[in-house]
């Protein structure tokens, strides 16, 4: 299982261009959440999601294509 977290400025349909990718790689997200907070001037949302993948995805290649959503300023992916 792995922590999938993906920081961008907020816009509608963010959380599903995620899951989108999650579903294309048969990831299965356990469980998640989604946060919007702002800077003041931008609104940023934090995904952050427990997904069951399989073990010889390649976390590197997954966050590259995460990180090709319009708007995604950071991906982090790590093992749990």
């Amino acid at each position: 299982m792995k922590k999938v977290e993906v920081i961008s400025i907020d816009r509608i349909g963010l959380v599903g261009e995620i899951s989108k990718i999650l579903s294309r790689v048969n990831g299965n997200i356990i469980s998640h959440t989604a946060n919007v907070s702002s800077d003041g001037i931008t609104a940023v949302s934090h995904f952050s999601a427990d997904v069951d993948l399989d073990k010889e995805l390649d976390n590197e290649a997954l966050s590259r294509r995460l990180k090709k959503i319009k708007n995604v300023r950071q991906v982090k992916i790590t093992d749990i």
